[in-house]
């Protein structure tokens, strides 16, 4: 496996991680998705996409660091 892979497989392995304790913590505190999408005024798959790595949208960071600590 070539190293740049190996970076690759290992960011994909925090992202998982990272996106598991985040759905984690939502379901504890009974939050949905949807919920953040409203308050935000965005999709509900921009929070998805935000959440799982595969965008880097502000809202939703800025949003889990107040509400999750994150």
């Amino acid at each position: 496996m070539k190293t740049q892979e190996k970076l690759q497989n290992n960011d994909n392995q925090r992202n998982i991680k990272q996106t598991a304790k985040i759905l984690y913590l939502l379901k504890i505190k009974g939050i949905k998705q949807s919920d953040i999408a409203a308050e935000l005024k965005i999709s509900r798959a921009a929070v998805s996409r935000s959440f799982y790595g595969l965008s880097k949208i502000s809202k939703v960071d800025n949003w889990l660091k107040e509400n999750l600590g994150i």
